[in-house]
Order: structure tokens, then sequence, then C-alpha cells
């Protein structure tokens, strides 16, 4: 399991509207290319760049930036999250 969940915050849903990024909690081990592809087969989505990071809990997060403007906002609609 690549994907473990959405990751949602205050700041998070500002960068959904602004960036069209949107983040995720990922597996500790898994690599930008596999999240990137995880992401497009499980979403049906177009990604630009996948960018990763360690949080101070020791989890790893992805942050996502979609290739079509709005798609970050469809996309978290489509989640839940918005």
């Amino acid at each position: 399991m690549i994907i473990k969940s959405p990751y949602v915050t205050e700041k998070v849903t500002g960068m959904i509207d602004s960036n069209d990024t949107i983040e995720f909690l990922v597996n500790m081990r898994s690599t930008k290319p596999e999240i990137k592809k995880a992401l497009e087969d499980l979403y049906d989505i177009d990604i630009l760049a996948v960018r990763t990071m360690i949080t101070s809990r020791g989890e790893k997060k992805a942050i996502v930036k979609l290739a079509k403007e709005g798609s970050a906002n469809e996309l978290a609609t489509r989640l839940g999250l918005l």
C-alpha cells in the first residue's frame, strides 16, 4: 500500500485552491515515481510533480502538483475533503 490517506489541514485547503496541489500521507519506503503512478492509477488524474518530506511525527508526506487547473479542487471534492 503506497497511499495511506489524504492529508488535510487549513494550509492544505488553501493550497488546493491557489496552487492546484494536494497532500497525501504515503508509505515511508515509497519513491516519487511509485507515488505518482499509484495516484494516477487510483484517481485517474495527471500529475506534474511530486515532492516528499518526512514530518516531525515520522510520517512521509507527498505534496502533489496536478496538471490541469482546478483538478485539485475537483479531486478534493471527490475525496470529501471540501
